[in-house]
């Protein structure tokens, strides 16, 4: 269900997945902020696509399923809610700051999500836009993030992706996330 290579036009690298090993506490600390509950022990599997690269652009997607709807139903509220943007905004903050190189220093991060599909298919639940400026030696660095959060039968997917200088194209993102929301709905 996850990304593929022939997801993608000619010239996109791949190489395996690798795991953030700060992605739980990231996580730990975004549930709090908003004040959901962590749906993990619920999750009865969990993929990772390849991390997918051109030029300074990154793509990557996962997927988990689980045992019960009401898991998927609350990760969905929790994406929804109005706290999530703002919390989302400090965790990105914190995340990107410890992984600079030193001087470096986050200037502004501002992310928002909104509700629905924004004209892809259906089964798109959110989708969300960020910008994080990050300056080094007196020099402004813009990295873009873009996420899409999709729904299926006892299915939760999310595709994102990142980029420094310029946004991954707005018809390159809705191709990846269609092709997502595809295999998602048919779990």
């Amino acid at each position: 269900m996850v990304l593929q290579a022939t997801d993608f036009p000619p010239g996109w690298k791949s190489k395996p997945h690798t795991a953030d090993p700060k992605q739980a506490a990231s996580q730990a600390a975004l549930l709090r902020c908003v004040g959901a509950r962590n749906s993990d022990p619920d999750k009865v599997a969990e993929a990772h696509s390849a991390d997918f690269a051109y030029s300074t652009a990154t793509v990557s997607s996962s997927a988990a399923s689980y045992r019960s709807q009401k898991a998927v139903d609350a990760d969905l509220a929790m994406v929804r809610s109005p706290k999530f943007s703002p919390c989302h905004e400090q965790t990105l903050a914190k995340q990107i700051a410890t992984s600079l190189p030193p001087g470096a220093k986050v200037e502004s991060v501002s992310f928002k999500v909104t509700p629905g599909a924004d004209g892809g298919p259906v089964n798109v639940a959110a989708t969300g836009t960020g910008l994080v400026k990050v300056s080094l030696s007196g020099q402004e660095v813009v990295v873009y993030a873009k996420v899409a959060f999709i729904v299926g039968p006892l299915v939760e997917a999310e595709v994102d992706a990142t980029s420094v200088g310029e946004p991954v194209t707005r018809s390159l993102m809705r191709s990846l996330v269609a092709s997502v929301a595809t295999r998602a709905g048919k779990e």
